[in-house]
């Protein structure tokens, strides 16, 4: 009977250092991850370029191709990874908080806000590149939002008067809190978060507060 030939199916993958090929191409699809993080999240998506990211990933540029066809394609990788994480953070506190809509919606802001003061790279690319880079990241970003729009919406079913609940649209009344929460998180990073986090907390709530005062 014949050996396999090294490109059979029958033929076992070669291990380097005990990492099959599979895992070694994630572990490099990571670095680049890694590297733009970096790259875009300092220079900005538009400043950026394939050299730049894989000399930041420690990589050659053949590996980026592996992995990636585009920076457009890099950078929506690396905006998911964030989201994930933000998410990730966000629905732990949110476990720990009190089961009221303000006691919820504060640690939520608050942990959004953390989030990029911590590190502005990710505001960079959350709050300002990824609205420039193309249709597909505008759509991911949108879908992001939504995410949170959705969540937002059974906060606001409870701070509206039942009364009004036929007057509004809380869709779009929730993606217009969004929209604010965005905005002034932008306007505190491009500010250098001069601004105290408590303060800009209590600042993002004030409307909610102000629905809230409208059932009293």
């Amino acid at each position: 009977m014949e050996a396999p030939t090294p490109n059979s199916p029958l033929s076992p993958r070669r291990r380097y250092g005990g990492v099959l090929p599979e895992e070694r191409q994630r572990l490099r699809r990571a670095k680049l991850i890694e590297g733009a993080f970096e790259v875009f999240g300092t220079k900005g998506f538009h400043a950026a370029t394939v050299r730049e990211v894989c000399v930041a990933a420690h990589l050659t540029e053949r590996y980026f191709y592996e992995s990636f066809k585009t920076l457009p394609q890099l950078f929506m990788a690396t905006y998911g990874e964030l989201r994930d994480q933000l998410m990730a953070q966000t629905l732990a506190v949110l476990k720990e908080a009190e089961p009221t809509p303000l006691g919820m919606l504060e640690p939520a802001i608050r942990v959004f806000l953390e989030f990029i003061r911590d590190d502005p790279r990710r505001g960079r690319i959350m709050l300002v590149d990824s609205l420039g880079v193309n249709d597909e990241v505008a759509a991911l970003s949108g879908a992001t939002a939504r995410d949170y729009s959705n969540m937002m919406r059974q906060h606001l079913h409870l701070l509206v008067p039942k009364a009004r609940l036929d007057e509004v649209n809380l869709d779009l009344l929730a993606d217009g809190m969004i929209g604010l929460n965005v905005l002034l998180a932008a306007r505190w990073m491009q500010d250098g978060f001069e601004e105290s986090l408590d303060k800009v907390v209590q600042t993002n709530l004030l409307p909610y507060q102000g629905l809230l005062r409208l059932m009293a």
